[in-house]
């Protein structure tokens, strides 16, 4: 099936991903409407309206990144979590 394009004024999704390995590690879905959404196990869970900034944790390194949605989805790794012996 192809990809369907957006239509004029639709929101597009953005993947936000932490780049710790080869695949990258999926943190969310977000798009420019400010709708965010987060898969855990098997649900998904989506928010709507002005979040702000969103913090994730890669489950694979350990890094915390932050989502800012009013800057249009700019990600910034904040800090590498200690690993636990």
């Amino acid at each position: 099936m192809p990809d369907r394009q957006p239509h004029r004024g639709e929101a597009t999704s953005r993947r936000w991903e932490c780049r710790c390995c080869d695949p990258p590690v999926l943190l969310a879905m977000y798009d420019s409407d400010g709708q965010i959404q987060i898969k855990i196990r098997d649900r998904f869970y989506r928010f709507y309206g002005s979040l702000g900034r969103v913090h994730a944790t890669c489950p694979r390194c350990g890094t915390v990144h932050e989502l800012d949605l009013e800057k249009t989805g700019h990600d910034t790794a904040l800090a590498k979590l200690p690993t636990q012996s």
